[in-house]
């Protein structure tokens, strides 16, 4: 059994270490990639997080056409929020929805007179 110089076990237990930390990403996700899908038969534009006091923050900023897909935009919004996005000059509300980290594909769609938000 040949024996392991313990400078040769320190570069290899720190590569080791650096190799791994790149990887935590996977189990602890805490920034959002956004992408909006517009099912709807009219124009939508700017979904954002609507706070308690009426402030609102875009999260995607595009104009998007029934059948378009938006750019994705990055976010370290993680929790649950209450969105909206806006069609024909006013908002319309889409409820509380959890945002948890990663890749999200939110669908806007209608449902009669409403609009409902799902991800996928």
């Amino acid at each position: 059994m040949r024996k392991v110089a313990s400078g040769q076990w320190l570069v290899a237990s720190g590569l080791i270490l650096i190799l791994t930390m790149g990887c935590t990403h996977w189990l602890i996700d805490t920034e959002n990639r956004i992408q909006v899908e517009n099912q709807t038969g009219k124009e939508i534009y700017d979904l954002s997080l609507v706070s308690d006091n009426g402030k609102i923050k875009v999260l995607v900023p595009d104009t998007l056409k029934g059948g378009e897909f938006s750019q994705i935009y990055k976010s370290a919004w993680v929790g649950k929020f209450d969105f909206a996005v806006f069609s024909e000059d006013s908002r319309v509300d889409l409820g509380f929805h959890e945002l948890k980290g990663g890749l999200v594909l939110v669908q806007i769609r209608e449902r009669g007179e409403k609009f409902e938000m799902r991800f996928r």
